[in-house]
């Protein structure tokens, strides 16, 4: 008997351990707010921190064609901003924009994937 229950104490406890574990968006925005708030403190610049985004995202969610393209256009863009060539706040602006729309488009992708069922043959 005291098997069993040392056995159903470690199940839950284990079970609780699950429910604490961050999932990778929330793991990815930790780091982003991290990041930048390096770049801020000019710890970084900001070319930097999306060099460590990149690869970050990449660690996280694995490489893709969609964020290849993202992280280029990103770090060309904050190339600009670092020489004067465009304002940080325009800059931003697209970046958190094209953010969303690719977050939106795999939050939809695993949706996809976890309702999709094979067909009975």
């Amino acid at each position: 008997m005291k098997k069993v229950i040392l056995f159903c104490l470690a199940c839950t406890l284990t079970a609780c351990a699950h429910l604490n574990t961050p999932t990778p968006d929330q793991e990815f925005e930790a780091y982003s707010t991290e990041v930048r708030a390096q770049r801020n403190a000019g710890d970084i610049t900001v070319v930097e921190e999306q060099e460590r985004l990149r690869e970050r995202y990449w660690k996280v969610y694995g490489k893709d064609s969609e964020s290849v393209g993202h992280f280029a256009f990103t770090i060309s863009l904050m190339r600009s901003v670092q020489v004067g060539d465009f304002p940080m706040t325009d800059a931003e602006a697209l970046i958190v924009a094209r953010e969303r729309e690719m977050f939106a488009r795999k939050a939809a992708s695993r949706q996809a994937a976890r309702g999709y069922e094979y067909a009975p043959e």
